[in-house]
């Protein structure tokens, strides 16, 4: 027994002094700063591009809020596509609507058909994609494509165009 008490009191005396042991320290390491990985003007590298056609005009009522699909009843729709870039350097939408004899975009693209600066805000649901520097909504992002609504010369019609990726 007494052989016991030896060997635990040798035991935890060991213990005591192997635990008093200095204090260690991690070593030093400094802080990078993060690279600016913003290229130099004239360059756009790892542009994203996806082009959207037009898949519905809705035709929205208050008795209907759904909307009715007017496309394949007018043959002028088909041409509507909308091409979305975004890259580092910001994002921009181009649409292609040369025969469409309405537009909600009329206004907003400018001449020759140029890219349109915009901001995608995915803080929001649905995510919007506004003009740059602009309260001005373009379309909303729902499940698989865009959303544009807009109204003609009616208070209680709203038109829908829908656009799925290609």
């Amino acid at each position: 027994m007494k052989k016991y008490v030896i060997m635990i009191a040798a035991t935890l005396s060991a213990c005591a002094f192997s635990s008093c042991d200095e204090e260690t320290t991690l070593p030093y390491i400094p802080v990078e700063k993060p690279e600016d990985n913003t290229p130099p003007s004239g360059e756009d590298p790892e542009t994203y591009t996806v082009t959207y056609r037009l898949d519905k005009v809705l035709l929205c009522s208050p008795d209907n809020t759904n909307g009715l699909d007017i496309s394949g009843k007018l043959d002028y729709f088909s041409p509507l596509r909308m091409t979305l870039n975004v890259s580092p350097l910001g994002t921009t939408v181009v649409f292609e609507n040369d025969e469409v004899p309405f537009s909600p975009f009329a206004g907003l693209i400018p001449e020759g058909g140029g890219p349109i600066a915009c901001e995608l805000d995915s803080d929001v649901t649905p995510n919007v994609l506004r003009i740059k520097d602009s309260d001005t909504v373009l379309a909303t992002f729902e499940q698989d494509g865009f959303t544009t609504e807009f109204r003609l010369d009616s208070r209680l019609l709203t038109y829908k165009y829908k656009f799925k990726s290609l």
